[in-house]
Protein backbone atom coordinates (compact mmCIF):
# COMPACT_ATOMS: atom_id res chain seq x y z
CA UNK A 1 0.00 0.00 0.00
CA UNK A 2 2.80 2.29 0.97
CA UNK A 3 4.62 1.67 -2.22
CA UNK A 4 1.25 2.34 -4.38
CA UNK A 5 1.37 5.62 -2.44
CA UNK A 6 4.87 6.79 -3.32
CA UNK A 7 4.49 5.68 -6.87
CA UNK A 8 1.58 7.42 -7.04
CA UNK A 9 3.29 10.93 -5.85
CA UNK A 10 6.07 10.10 -7.85
CA UNK A 11 4.36 9.28 -11.19
CA UNK A 12 2.69 12.45 -11.05
CA UNK A 13 5.84 14.45 -10.26
CA UNK A 14 7.58 12.88 -13.60
CA UNK A 15 4.95 12.97 -15.71
CA UNK A 16 4.30 16.72 -14.95
CA UNK A 17 7.59 17.37 -15.68
CA UNK A 18 6.82 15.71 -18.80
CA UNK A 19 3.93 17.15 -19.49
CA UNK A 20 4.87 20.92 -19.43
CA UNK A 21 7.87 20.48 -21.06
CA UNK A 22 6.89 18.50 -24.32
CA UNK A 23 2.78 18.22 -24.71
CA UNK A 24 2.53 22.30 -23.96
CA UNK A 25 5.09 22.64 -26.60
CA UNK A 26 3.74 20.23 -29.03
CA UNK A 27 -0.04 22.00 -28.73
CA UNK A 28 1.56 25.47 -29.66
CA UNK A 29 3.84 23.84 -32.17
CA UNK A 30 1.01 22.16 -34.37
CA UNK A 31 -1.68 25.26 -33.61
CA UNK A 32 -4.20 23.17 -32.25
CA UNK A 33 -6.23 26.94 -31.47
CA UNK A 34 -9.98 27.76 -31.73
CA UNK A 35 -11.22 23.90 -31.50
CA UNK A 36 -13.25 21.90 -28.78
CA UNK A 37 -11.91 21.16 -25.35
CA UNK A 38 -12.66 17.51 -26.05
CA UNK A 39 -10.80 17.58 -29.42
CA UNK A 40 -7.97 19.14 -27.16
CA UNK A 41 -8.03 16.63 -24.45
CA UNK A 42 -8.54 13.75 -26.51
CA UNK A 43 -4.93 14.67 -28.76
CA UNK A 44 -3.15 15.43 -25.76
CA UNK A 45 -4.51 12.09 -24.31
CA UNK A 46 -3.01 10.37 -27.57
CA UNK A 47 0.57 12.38 -26.64
CA UNK A 48 0.97 10.77 -23.59
CA UNK A 49 2.15 7.25 -23.47
CA UNK A 50 5.09 8.13 -25.67
CA UNK A 51 5.85 10.18 -22.26
CA UNK A 52 4.47 6.74 -19.78
CA UNK A 53 7.44 4.89 -21.34
CA UNK A 54 9.44 7.10 -18.85
CA UNK A 55 7.36 7.87 -16.32
CA UNK A 56 6.72 4.32 -15.28
CA UNK A 57 11.25 3.85 -14.57
CA UNK A 58 11.39 6.87 -12.25
CA UNK A 59 8.17 6.47 -10.67
CA UNK A 60 9.23 3.01 -10.08
CA UNK A 61 12.50 3.96 -8.74
CA UNK A 62 11.42 6.83 -6.86
CA UNK A 63 8.81 4.72 -5.23
CA UNK A 64 11.59 2.15 -3.89
CA UNK A 65 14.14 4.81 -2.53
CA UNK A 66 11.15 6.70 -0.67
CA UNK A 67 10.22 3.48 1.04
CA UNK A 68 13.58 2.20 2.01
CA UNK A 69 14.25 5.39 3.32
CA UNK A 70 12.08 6.02 5.29
CA UNK A 71 11.82 2.21 6.78
CA UNK A 72 15.78 3.29 7.44
CA UNK A 73 15.23 6.58 8.89
CA UNK A 74 12.42 4.85 11.57
CA UNK A 75 15.14 2.33 12.55
CA UNK A 76 12.35 -0.37 11.03
CA UNK A 77 15.13 -2.16 8.81
CA UNK A 78 17.96 -2.04 11.71
CA UNK A 79 14.55 -3.88 14.21
CA UNK A 80 13.53 -6.78 11.43
CA UNK A 81 17.59 -7.10 11.03
CA UNK A 82 18.09 -7.48 14.80
CA UNK A 83 15.33 -10.09 14.91
CA UNK A 84 17.23 -12.07 12.84
CA UNK A 85 14.99 -11.64 9.86
CA UNK A 86 16.45 -11.30 6.02
CA UNK A 87 16.04 -8.51 4.55
CA UNK A 88 15.42 -10.18 1.46
CA UNK A 89 11.80 -10.13 3.00
CA UNK A 90 11.73 -6.46 2.09
CA UNK A 91 13.35 -6.84 -0.94
CA UNK A 92 11.03 -9.17 -2.63
CA UNK A 93 7.75 -7.19 -3.21
CA UNK A 94 9.86 -4.27 -4.45
CA UNK A 95 11.31 -6.66 -6.94
CA UNK A 96 8.20 -8.51 -7.77
CA UNK A 97 6.85 -5.09 -8.21
CA UNK A 98 9.19 -3.55 -10.59
CA UNK A 99 9.20 -7.00 -12.70
CA UNK A 100 5.56 -6.40 -13.15
CA UNK A 101 5.86 -2.55 -13.88
CA UNK A 102 8.71 -4.27 -16.65
CA UNK A 103 6.07 -5.54 -18.21
CA UNK A 104 3.42 -2.58 -18.07
CA UNK A 105 6.01 -0.40 -19.42
CA UNK A 106 6.69 -2.63 -22.32
CA UNK A 107 3.07 -2.80 -23.03
CA UNK A 108 2.90 0.97 -22.96
CA UNK A 109 6.26 1.42 -25.40
CA UNK A 110 4.89 -1.92 -27.54
CA UNK A 111 1.38 -1.87 -27.74
CA UNK A 112 -0.25 1.59 -26.68
CA UNK A 113 2.14 4.05 -27.81
CA UNK A 114 2.34 2.69 -31.52
CA UNK A 115 -1.76 2.77 -31.34
CA UNK A 116 -1.79 6.38 -29.80
CA UNK A 117 0.67 7.99 -32.55
CA UNK A 118 -1.34 6.39 -35.00
CA UNK A 119 -4.64 7.50 -33.92
CA UNK A 120 -3.07 10.64 -33.93
CA UNK A 121 -1.67 11.26 -36.66
CA UNK A 122 -5.36 10.63 -38.60
CA UNK A 123 -6.70 13.37 -36.04
CA UNK A 124 -4.38 15.74 -36.70
CA UNK A 125 -4.82 14.79 -40.36
CA UNK A 126 -8.48 15.78 -39.87
CA UNK A 127 -8.10 18.73 -37.77
CA UNK A 128 -5.46 20.56 -40.27
CA UNK A 129 -7.81 19.68 -42.66
CA UNK A 130 -10.84 21.70 -41.06
CA UNK A 131 -8.50 23.99 -39.14
CA UNK A 132 -6.81 27.06 -41.10
CA UNK A 133 -3.53 27.69 -40.51
CA UNK A 134 -3.53 31.34 -39.70
CA UNK A 135 -5.85 32.68 -37.67
CA UNK A 136 -6.87 35.44 -39.12
CA UNK A 137 -8.14 37.99 -35.77
CA UNK A 138 -7.72 41.75 -35.98
CA UNK A 139 -5.07 43.07 -34.38
CA UNK A 140 -2.79 39.68 -34.00
CA UNK A 141 0.26 38.10 -34.78
CA UNK A 142 0.84 34.51 -36.15
CA UNK A 143 3.95 32.73 -36.31
CA UNK A 144 4.22 29.53 -38.49
CA UNK A 145 7.56 28.11 -38.90
CA UNK A 146 9.89 30.87 -40.92
CA UNK A 147 6.77 32.96 -41.25
CA UNK A 148 5.62 35.59 -39.53
CA UNK A 149 2.30 37.47 -39.77
CA UNK A 150 0.97 40.19 -38.24
CA UNK A 151 -2.26 42.19 -39.20
CA UNK A 152 -4.40 44.82 -37.75
CA UNK A 153 -8.29 44.96 -38.68
CA UNK A 154 -9.94 42.21 -40.69
CA UNK A 155 -12.97 41.24 -41.91
CA UNK A 156 -13.16 37.59 -43.15
CA UNK A 157 -10.43 36.42 -45.07
CA UNK A 158 -9.40 40.38 -45.91
CA UNK A 159 -6.69 41.94 -43.92
CA UNK A 160 -5.20 45.51 -42.91
CA UNK A 161 -2.47 46.38 -41.82
CA UNK A 162 -0.07 43.73 -42.81
CA UNK A 163 3.81 42.98 -41.54
CA UNK A 164 4.86 39.96 -43.56
CA UNK A 165 8.47 38.52 -42.14
CA UNK A 166 10.03 35.33 -43.30
CA UNK A 167 13.26 34.20 -43.34
CA UNK A 168 14.71 31.59 -46.72
CA UNK A 169 17.10 28.58 -46.45
CA UNK A 170 20.01 30.94 -47.84
CA UNK A 171 19.84 32.96 -44.99
CA UNK A 172 17.96 36.00 -47.11
CA UNK A 173 14.95 37.67 -44.75
CA UNK A 174 12.00 39.51 -46.29
CA UNK A 175 10.15 42.54 -44.67
CA UNK A 176 6.92 43.09 -46.71
CA UNK A 177 4.33 46.46 -45.27
CA UNK A 178 0.86 46.74 -47.41
CA UNK A 179 -2.45 48.24 -46.04
CA UNK A 180 -4.50 45.67 -47.29
CA UNK A 181 -4.36 42.55 -48.30
CA UNK A 182 -6.30 39.24 -49.28
CA UNK A 183 -5.30 35.92 -47.97
CA UNK A 184 -6.89 32.52 -49.23
CA UNK A 185 -6.47 28.54 -49.03
CA UNK A 186 -5.49 27.95 -52.70
CA UNK A 187 -4.26 24.43 -51.81
CA UNK A 188 -6.66 22.11 -48.99
CA UNK A 189 -4.19 19.25 -49.45
CA UNK A 190 -0.63 20.92 -49.07
CA UNK A 191 -1.45 24.06 -47.00
CA UNK A 192 -0.40 26.18 -49.21
CA UNK A 193 -1.85 30.09 -49.05
CA UNK A 194 -2.33 33.01 -51.59
CA UNK A 195 -1.64 36.52 -49.98
CA UNK A 196 -2.56 39.32 -52.97
CA UNK A 197 -1.44 42.60 -51.42
CA UNK A 198 -2.01 46.50 -52.20
CA UNK A 199 1.04 48.65 -52.63
CA UNK A 200 3.21 46.31 -51.10
CA UNK A 201 6.72 47.44 -49.89
CA UNK A 202 9.28 44.79 -49.91
CA UNK A 203 12.71 44.72 -47.82
CA UNK A 204 15.27 42.22 -49.18
CA UNK A 205 18.52 41.69 -46.85
CA UNK A 206 21.20 39.24 -45.73
CA UNK A 207 20.62 37.84 -42.37
CA UNK A 208 24.69 37.95 -41.62
CA UNK A 209 25.42 41.24 -43.54
CA UNK A 210 22.77 43.84 -42.29
CA UNK A 211 24.18 47.05 -45.06
CA UNK A 212 23.07 44.97 -47.96
CA UNK A 213 19.30 44.90 -48.85
CA UNK A 214 17.50 45.80 -51.56
CA UNK A 215 14.07 48.06 -51.51
CA UNK A 216 11.25 47.95 -53.95
CA UNK A 217 7.47 48.95 -54.16
CA UNK A 218 4.30 47.79 -56.17
CA UNK A 219 0.71 48.13 -57.06
CA UNK A 220 -0.11 44.78 -56.89
CA UNK A 221 1.96 41.46 -55.46
CA UNK A 222 1.00 37.90 -54.64
CA UNK A 223 2.84 35.84 -52.37
CA UNK A 224 2.43 32.33 -52.21
CA UNK A 225 2.50 30.65 -48.33
CA UNK A 226 3.67 27.03 -48.29
CA UNK A 227 2.84 25.39 -45.01
CA UNK A 228 3.10 21.83 -46.12
CA UNK A 229 6.38 21.33 -44.11
CA UNK A 230 4.78 22.49 -40.67
CA UNK A 231 2.77 19.45 -40.07
CA UNK A 232 4.97 18.05 -36.95
CA UNK A 233 7.01 15.12 -37.05
CA UNK A 234 4.69 12.95 -34.89
CA UNK A 235 1.91 12.37 -37.60
CA UNK A 236 5.23 10.66 -39.64
CA UNK A 237 5.70 6.83 -39.26
CA UNK A 238 8.86 7.03 -37.97
CA UNK A 239 11.12 4.50 -36.04
CA UNK A 240 10.27 5.84 -32.72
CA UNK A 241 6.13 4.69 -33.36
CA UNK A 242 6.60 1.13 -34.53
CA UNK A 243 5.95 -1.97 -32.64
CA UNK A 244 8.37 -4.14 -32.30
CA UNK A 245 7.09 -6.46 -34.75
CA UNK A 246 7.04 -3.74 -37.51
CA UNK A 247 10.81 -2.57 -35.93
CA UNK A 248 11.97 -6.28 -36.55
CA UNK A 249 10.23 -6.44 -40.24
CA UNK A 250 11.77 -3.22 -41.39
CA UNK A 251 15.47 -4.73 -40.25
CA UNK A 252 14.78 -7.64 -41.80
CA UNK A 253 14.09 -5.52 -45.04
CA UNK A 254 17.34 -3.80 -44.78
CA UNK A 255 19.19 -6.46 -43.76
CA UNK A 256 20.71 -7.48 -47.47
CA UNK A 257 20.77 -3.57 -48.28
CA UNK A 258 23.09 -3.38 -45.36
CA UNK A 259 25.10 -6.71 -45.99
CA UNK A 260 25.74 -5.51 -49.30
CA UNK A 261 27.11 -2.04 -48.69
CA UNK A 262 29.40 -3.86 -46.33
CA UNK A 263 30.66 -6.33 -49.13
CA UNK A 264 30.91 -3.52 -51.25
CA UNK A 265 33.38 -2.17 -48.67
CA UNK A 266 35.11 -5.14 -47.94
CA UNK A 267 35.74 -5.91 -51.14
CA UNK A 268 36.64 -2.33 -52.10
CA UNK A 269 39.30 -2.10 -49.41
CA UNK A 270 40.91 -5.27 -50.20
CA UNK A 271 41.36 -4.32 -53.93
CA UNK A 272 43.09 -1.25 -52.35
CA UNK A 273 45.06 -3.19 -50.50
CA UNK A 274 46.24 -5.13 -53.48
CA UNK A 275 47.09 -1.99 -55.68
CA UNK A 276 49.20 -0.59 -52.05
CA UNK A 277 51.16 -4.32 -52.25
CA UNK A 278 51.61 -4.13 -55.90
CA UNK A 279 53.17 -0.72 -55.84
CA UNK A 280 55.78 -1.90 -52.78
CA UNK A 281 56.66 -5.22 -54.64
CA UNK A 282 57.51 -2.68 -57.77
CA UNK A 283 59.45 -0.59 -55.07
CA UNK A 284 61.56 -4.03 -54.84
CA UNK A 285 62.01 -5.27 -57.96
CA UNK A 286 62.98 -1.61 -59.57
CA UNK A 287 60.40 -2.32 -62.46
CA UNK A 288 59.68 1.86 -62.40
CA UNK A 289 61.69 5.16 -61.68
CA UNK A 290 61.75 6.86 -58.32
CA UNK A 291 59.19 9.60 -59.23
CA UNK A 292 56.75 7.04 -60.77
CA UNK A 293 57.19 4.57 -57.86
CA UNK A 294 56.54 7.45 -54.93
CA UNK A 295 53.15 9.00 -56.73
CA UNK A 296 52.02 5.29 -57.25
CA UNK A 297 52.50 4.05 -53.38
CA UNK A 298 51.19 7.32 -52.46
CA UNK A 299 47.88 6.61 -54.59
CA UNK A 300 47.77 3.79 -53.23
CA UNK A 301 47.97 4.39 -49.56
CA UNK A 302 45.41 7.33 -50.23
CA UNK A 303 43.19 5.49 -51.70
CA UNK A 304 43.66 2.07 -48.42
CA UNK A 305 42.64 5.57 -46.14
CA UNK A 306 39.66 6.41 -47.55
CA UNK A 307 38.36 2.95 -46.72
CA UNK A 308 38.86 3.84 -43.05
CA UNK A 309 39.04 1.12 -40.38
CA UNK A 310 35.40 -0.06 -40.29
CA UNK A 311 32.53 -0.46 -42.94
CA UNK A 312 29.76 1.89 -43.20
CA UNK A 313 26.61 2.34 -40.69
CA UNK A 314 23.55 1.72 -42.21
CA UNK A 315 21.53 4.46 -41.00
CA UNK A 316 18.29 2.93 -40.98
CA UNK A 317 19.60 -0.05 -39.92
CA UNK A 318 21.32 1.24 -37.13
CA UNK A 319 17.72 3.48 -36.16
CA UNK A 320 15.54 0.59 -36.18
CA UNK A 321 17.87 -1.38 -34.18
CA UNK A 322 18.35 1.46 -31.92
CA UNK A 323 14.30 2.07 -31.65
CA UNK A 324 13.72 -1.67 -30.72
CA UNK A 325 16.66 -2.08 -28.37
CA UNK A 326 15.27 0.73 -26.37
CA UNK A 327 11.81 -1.00 -25.52
CA UNK A 328 13.43 -3.26 -23.86
CA UNK A 329 15.64 -1.35 -22.33
CA UNK A 330 13.34 1.44 -21.01
CA UNK A 331 11.08 -1.67 -20.03
CA UNK A 332 13.78 -3.19 -17.87
CA UNK A 333 14.75 -0.37 -15.98
CA UNK A 334 12.34 -0.12 -14.01
CA UNK A 335 13.62 -3.72 -12.39
CA UNK A 336 17.15 -2.07 -12.69
CA UNK A 337 16.71 1.13 -10.97
CA UNK A 338 14.44 -0.52 -8.21
CA UNK A 339 17.28 -2.61 -7.50
CA UNK A 340 20.18 0.22 -7.02
CA UNK A 341 17.48 1.26 -4.40
CA UNK A 342 18.37 -1.37 -2.20
CA UNK A 343 21.78 -0.71 -0.87
CA UNK A 344 19.88 2.62 0.74
CA UNK A 345 18.80 -0.14 3.14
CA UNK A 346 22.22 -0.57 4.57
CA UNK A 347 22.26 2.62 5.88
CA UNK A 348 20.79 5.08 8.07
CA UNK A 349 19.50 8.64 6.75
CA UNK A 350 17.89 11.16 8.18
CA UNK A 351 14.30 12.56 6.54
CA UNK A 352 14.53 9.25 4.69
CA UNK A 353 11.42 9.32 2.92
CA UNK A 354 13.00 13.32 1.43
CA UNK A 355 16.79 11.76 1.04
CA UNK A 356 15.27 8.88 -0.73
CA UNK A 357 13.67 11.05 -3.41
CA UNK A 358 16.50 13.54 -3.50
CA UNK A 359 18.30 10.39 -4.43
CA UNK A 360 16.03 9.22 -7.00
CA UNK A 361 16.27 12.37 -8.67
CA UNK A 362 19.91 12.18 -9.14
CA UNK A 363 19.79 8.55 -10.42
CA UNK A 364 17.24 9.41 -12.71
CA UNK A 365 19.06 12.50 -14.43
CA UNK A 366 22.03 9.85 -14.32
CA UNK A 367 19.78 7.65 -16.55
CA UNK A 368 18.48 9.86 -18.45
CA UNK A 369 21.71 11.06 -19.77
CA UNK A 370 23.05 7.52 -20.82
CA UNK A 371 20.08 6.49 -22.17
CA UNK A 372 19.65 9.84 -24.49
CA UNK A 373 24.16 9.81 -24.80
CA UNK A 374 24.31 6.29 -25.89
CA UNK A 375 21.36 6.95 -28.62
CA UNK A 376 23.54 9.86 -30.06
CA UNK A 377 26.07 7.93 -30.61
CA UNK A 378 24.48 5.27 -32.68
CA UNK A 379 25.43 6.32 -35.84
CA UNK A 380 29.32 7.18 -34.74
CA UNK A 381 30.48 3.83 -32.75
CA UNK A 382 30.56 0.38 -34.56
CA UNK A 383 28.83 -1.75 -32.12
CA UNK A 384 25.94 -3.53 -32.64
CA UNK A 385 23.17 -0.80 -31.32
CA UNK A 386 21.17 -3.47 -29.01
CA UNK A 387 24.79 -3.37 -26.66
CA UNK A 388 25.19 -0.17 -27.16
CA UNK A 389 21.71 0.78 -25.86
CA UNK A 390 21.95 -2.24 -23.08
CA UNK A 391 24.69 0.37 -21.65
CA UNK A 392 22.44 2.04 -19.23
CA UNK A 393 20.72 -0.81 -17.94
CA UNK A 394 23.93 -2.62 -17.45
CA UNK A 395 25.60 0.13 -15.71
CA UNK A 396 23.22 0.30 -13.28
CA UNK A 397 22.55 -3.50 -12.55
CA UNK A 398 26.54 -3.30 -12.17
CA UNK A 399 26.84 -0.34 -9.75
CA UNK A 400 24.25 -1.73 -7.59
CA UNK A 401 25.73 -5.09 -7.45
CA UNK A 402 29.03 -3.60 -6.13
CA UNK A 403 27.30 -1.42 -4.28
CA UNK A 404 25.35 -4.08 -2.36
CA UNK A 405 28.86 -6.88 -2.05
CA UNK A 406 30.30 -3.70 -0.63
CA UNK A 407 27.84 -2.62 1.97
CA UNK A 408 27.51 -6.56 3.09
CA UNK A 409 31.19 -6.59 3.51
CA UNK A 410 31.32 -3.62 5.66
CA UNK A 411 28.56 -5.42 7.84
Amino acid sequence: MQFAQNFAVAFAFFFCIFFINSILLLVQRILLRNIDMMTMLSMVSLSMPQFLIYTFPFASLAASSMILGDLGSSNELLAIRSSGISLSHVYRPLIAVSIFLSFVTFLFADIVHPWASSQYSVRLAQLMQDMPTFEIEPNSVNTVGNIVLQNGQSEGNEIHDIVLLSTEENGESRTVISERGVLELIDSDNYVYSLSLDNPTILLSESDDISSYGLSSAEKATFFLDFSEQIPSLTSTSPVNLSSRDLITGIRERAPREREGQMSWHEGREEAKLMLSDAILSAFAGDIDRATLSDRITSAMEDVGTYGEYPPLNTYSQYYKAELAKKFVLSGACFCLTLITLPLSMVRVKHGKLTGFAISLLIAVAYWYMIFGVQLRIFSIHTAPYLLMSLPDLAILAAALLMMLRFRRAR
